[in-house]
């Protein structure tokens, strides 16, 4: 949310409170948390016992609660780029500006005379370099503190010019400290718009849509404990292109970007008022992130792992799989390769599996599933495995799911089950899918990714070698997975397999997945399925019935994650896609687990008589080539 400083006490500038007070008053005490009565404010107030002014020693801020005055302890070991000369410090003798630039202020630029005063905004007489000669001017002040660091000047014309040698800061630069969040536009007067909006934690940079280094050294350590920016720029190349320097300086992990409809800030004032300035702000969109973790960022779960041992398997809690947790599971971090022969049901296992586990875990999922298009034909298959009935058909004594519960299954996927696609047409590479995770991590808490299919994916250089390439992605997938402490699901199908004694064709290992035994080598775990679409007796005296699948874990990466070579062996529930053990059929709602539901469906209907159909008439293809 964004946060809006809004104060009572408001005056042009925040008052100022020498570090060497501070340091008197906390009697060489250390800390993050120090509270003691403000030497600013204790006189004019009725409670003069009240504790106000909060003290970080660690960080060198101080600030009032009640007066918002503030204290900084520069950090001398800053070094800048070059010397710089203070202006002359009586900006106080020109605070009355003429009716001439008060009106065109509140008519043109819709500023209110309050705002200017606030913000120390003054009239001055100063030479124009364009004009050769000395003009009426209005005057930003660049405080630093409670110093005017420099000035700019700009004339009823539009001409600017500045303080000769001044010192290169952020305008408004006292607003954001002690502060959380910060919003970064590209000039004075957009500060003033904010400003007036509510939004007075506003900086703006010094030279518009230009980001050089001189100024982010001068105002490193006032901004340093921001969390959160939102960059405000103009809605323009220029304004874009600095926007993404901003984010790239900053961390994109901690930026937003906030588009207005109009170039900027003030003229979306101008346009449409306060509410259409907050309406740009509460639509800014996340940047794409990339991230770097020190040792503070993992340090609780270091501590967690000492406290309660390894890390907890992941596995889908319904009784429809069985033992399945015995001899596979998954964990958080990891790269999960799932391998089946066409048409076998590894595309559609891993969708049943990976929703039991955003049930199960209040975890969020993202599919991205090319071979599954238009996208909402493959809503149309998670609907089905959700209510546990076909989309299409009253099928297999199995009603049909009603029009009105696809809202309900609305409410449940809304923010759990994503999907991603390609647009415009493009054809998707790894470096594109992997930037679209990072931004889906950030924005919307994706846990869970799903690739469907490795082949769907083209290489970023395809002048190499396919061996190579396919390193490269799988290393860049299982860092992906480790260092965002996400699971990724892979897809991947195998080359030509050959029969066996039986005359079927053999299930697949993820040595057999085509391309590069990688596939194997660089997955942290691995499954196979393997369907039977008729009654089998294998050479081994083993019995299967038409539509058993069997699961065979292929791999794990710790030994208390399941057995490799381990075997489940399943029921396909045709209308549903999903999967069961034990002969026992999920016929319950994913969100409820019960069986209610589907009895209530059913208990006014005559089983008899339900359509019956065969398998071409509900997907519209032969049996071989159900397409999962």
């Amino acid at each position: 949310m964004v946060e809006e400083h809004i104060t009572k006490h408001h005056t042009r500038m925040r008052n100022i409170i020498e570090w060497d007070v501070i340091e008197s008053i906390s009697r060489g005490k250390k800390g993050k948390s120090l509270k003691v009565v403000c030497p600013n404010c204790k006189d004019q107030r009725t409670n003069k016992s009240d504790r106000a002014l909060s003290i970080n020693m660690d960080k060198g801020l101080a600030k009032c609660h009640y007066c918002e005055a503030i204290a900084f302890r520069k950090d001398d070991s800053v070094k800048f780029q070059k010397t710089f000369t203070l202006p002359k410090q009586n900006w106080k003798n020109y605070t009355k500006l003429s009716d001439k630039i008060v009106k065109y202020l509140e008519t043109e630029r819709s500023i209110r005379q309050s705002t200017i005063t606030e913000l120390g905004v003054t009239q001055e007489k100063y030479y124009q370099p364009q004009l050769r000669s000395e003009v009426e001017n209005l005057v930003f002040n660049y405080f630093e503190l409670d110093v005017v660091v420099n000035k700019k000047y700009r004339d009823s014309n539009k001409n600017f010019t500045q303080s000769k040698n001044g010192k290169s800061i952020f305008y408004n630069l006292n607003s954001i400290i002690g502060k959380e969040e910060a919003f970064i536009v590209e000039g004075e007067f957009d500060v003033l718009a904010m400003h007036q909006c509510g939004y007075k934690n506003t900086i703006s940079l010094p030279n518009g849509a230009n980001d050089n280094d001189e100024f982010w050294i001068n105002c490193k350590d006032y901004i340093k404990d921001v969390k959160k920016f939102y960059i405000c720029t103009d809605n323009d190349h220029s304004g874009e292109i600095v926007s993404e320097k901003i984010a790239q300086r900053l961390g994109r992990y901690r930026c937003v970007r906030v588009l207005f409809e109009k170039k900027d800030a003030n003229g979306q004032l101008i346009a449409g008022g306060d509410k259409s300035v907050k309406k740009s702000i509460e639509d800014a969109k996340h940047y794409k992130t990339q991230g770097t973790f020190t040792v503070e960022d993992m340090y609780e779960n270091i501590v967690n792992l000492y406290d309660q041992g390894l890390p907890k398997v992941i596995f889908p809690k319904s009784s429809s799989f069985g033992d399945l947790k015995d001899v596979f599971s998954v964990m958080r971090g990891q790269l999960v390769v799932a391998t089946g022969i066409p048409s076998h049901g590894k595309s559609n296992f891993v969708e049943w599996y990976v929703m039991n586990l955003i049930q199960d875990y209040k975890m969020k999922a993202s599919f991205f599933s090319p071979e599954h298009h238009p996208l909402e034909l493959h809503q149309s298959t998670f609907i089905e495995k959700f209510f546990g009935r076909s989309f299409w058909y009253d099928n297999y004594n199995c009603p049909r799911i009603k029009k009105e519960e696809i809202k309900e299954y609305k409410e449940w996927a809304n923010e759990k089950l994503y999907t991603t696609s390609s647009e415009n047409g493009d054809f998707p590479t790894w470096d594109w899918l992997l930037d679209v995770f990072k931004e889906q991590m950030f924005v919307y808490g994706i846990d869970i990714f799903v690739i469907d299919a490795f082949n769907k994916v083209e290489f970023n250089n395809t002048s190499k070698q396919e061996l190579q390439n396919i390193k490269e992605v799988l290393t860049k997938l299982t860092m992906f997975a480790q260092m965002n402490n996400v699971i990724i699901f892979l897809v991947a199908h195998p080359k030509k397999m050959q029969k066996g004694l039986d005359d079927l064709i053999m299930q697949p290992d993820l040595y057999s997945i085509s391309g590069s035994a990688d596939f194997r080598n660089q997955a942290h775990a691995g499954f196979s399925i393997y369907r039977y679409f008729n009654d089998h007796d294998t050479p081994l005296g083993i019995s299967y019935k038409k539509n058993d699948v069997v699961f065979r874990t292929e791999k794990v990466k710790m030994r208390y994650q399941g057995e490799i070579s381990g075997e489940e062996t399943y029921k396909f529930h045709i209308p549903s896609g999903r999967y069961y053990a034990n002969n026992v059929e999920p016929l319950y709602r994913l969100d409820r687990n019960t069986l209610s539901d589907i009895h209530q469906n059913t208990a006014h209907k005559d089983v008899n008589n339900v359509k019956s159909i065969t398998l071409e008439d509900a997907f519209g293809e032969k049996e071989e080539d159900l397409p999962f």
